[in-house]
């Protein structure tokens, strides 16, 4: 047992070995099995324990030259900006805040999530991921409040290369009123070249389509203030409270990863599912710009 851990100690090492010269590996070598040999058992599974610890902060903005609610186009001509903070650790807590920001509404900066929760990674691979989650909404517009929290659930598959996977996410909103939100998502991650192999710089392929279910009351308070007209609003409000499917998305991005920094450019498309009363809703595409960085604050 003791060789077996002494030998999984050593692999974290050759990383920084290969890096030097015959010579200097040889002696270093010789010191770390001589540090190794004088271990015991507990101490060498704490050391390879400590090795599995992370900890780390993210933080990403994206922005979509267009806006859509649930894939309708609702005669509003406006970009949005989302950003997020998070942080994680190895226990699986996590902790973030995240807002969105609206160019046409008043006030612009709309709503502000304070979400924790925890995530377990488990299967043979570590390749199953289930989240549970609590979220708390902060609004701008005092009026724009019926839901203010929501309980949310988690549950992603991916292959042992993350080729493929997908994602099943689920909330409960509840405050004045309540609501309930699916959503399945099927994705892949195609690397089509490296920049840089040997720091790993690459630019991938990232389709994603979502299937988003829901039922829930509308808040419409931000759409009337701005003075729009729009009769079919009232039936749409009665029909969500219905659940069905709202919206299909396809994304399309490009990532270019880079170290810890991720910039992603996509298009996306939205196939909206038609109420009973609408005729000829049609798709809605956008473009998104995003940046992704993760600080290591191990």
């Amino acid at each position: 047992m003791k060789k077996y851990f002494s030998l999984l100690l050593l692999l974290t090492f050759t990383q920084i070995l290969f890096s030097q010269d015959s010579e200097q590996v040889d002696d270093e070598l010789d010191d770390i099995i001589e540090y190794l040999m004088d271990l015991d058992e507990d101490d060498l599974v704490n050391a390879i324990s400590d090795l599995n610890k992370y900890h780390f902060i993210m933080i990403s903005t994206e922005f979509n030259n267009k806006t859509y609610f649930l894939g309708r186009d609702l005669g509003i001509n406006q970009y949005n900006i989302n950003t997020q903070l998070m942080y994680e650790n190895h226990i699986g807590i996590f902790l973030g805040v995240s807002g969105t920001y609206y160019s046409k509404f008043d006030p612009a900066w709309d709503i502000t999530i304070v979400t924790g929760g925890y995530g377990l990674d488990f299967g043979k691979a570590d390749n199953f991921r289930a989240e549970i989650g609590y979220s708390h909404y902060f609004f701008s517009d005092p009026n724009s409040n019926d839901f203010e929290n929501s309980i949310d659930l988690g549950l992603d598959f991916s292959t042992k290369n993350n080729t493929f996977g997908s994602t099943i996410n689920s909330s409960y909103l509840f405050g004045k009123k309540t609501g309930y939100q699916a959503s399945l998502s099927l994705y892949s991650n195609l690397n089509l070249f490296y920049i840089n192999q040997e720091k790993g710089s690459k630019i991938n392929f990232e389709p994603n389509i979502s299937f988003v279910f829901g039922s829930e009351n509308i808040d419409t308070s931000r759409i009337d203030n701005l003075g729009i007209d729009l009769p079919f609003i009232n039936n749409i409000v009665d029909s969500f409270q219905t659940f069905s499917l709202r919206n299909v998305q396809l994304r399309l991005p490009i990532t270019l990863e880079l170290n810890q920094l991720n910039v992603e450019a996509g298009l996306n498309i939205n196939f909206p599912k038609a109420f009973d009363f609408e005729n000829d809703i049609g798709t809605t595409t956008f473009f998104n710009l995003g940046l992704i960085y993760i600080f290591d604050v191990n």
